[in-house]
């Protein structure tokens, strides 16, 4: 028996669509775009700290803790943005990023279904 959960999953976005190219710059990715599985809305927001100096990746790691995100697809991660993540209990996905937003969360979802039958 499958356990219905709402999953927030997120993706590093090159744009503020969700037709955008995934961004392969996690800490410093132009926009993320937020996606509940179980009510489809999509939310796109711009990364703040994109133009930060130094530690974007812990500052966007904590930001995606606020948005309460399950599962994060990326192309890349560094550093700090790795070992940040690891406690969070955020599952983390590497993505090809010469897909769009919509087609790595399309993807994700489909993978997901298949694994829950």
């Amino acid at each position: 028996m499958a356990i219905n959960k709402s999953m927030m999953v997120c993706i590093p976005s090159r744009g503020p669509t969700i037709e955008a190219k995934m961004d392969d710059r996690f800490g410093r990715a132009g926009f993320f775009a937020f996606f509940d599985s179980e009510s489809g809305l999509v939310e796109v927001l711009e990364n703040n700290y994109a133009g930060g100096s130094g530690g974007v990746g812990t500052k966007v790691v904590q930001f995606l803790i606020q948005k309460d995100v399950n599962v994060l697809i990326a192309p890349r991660l560094g550093g700090n943005a790795d070992e940040a993540l690891r406690s969070t209990g955020i599952k983390v996905i590497i993505q090809d990023p010469d897909i769009s937003v919509q087609e790595a969360y399309n993807e994700w979802k489909k993978s997901s279904e298949n694994n829950l039958s």
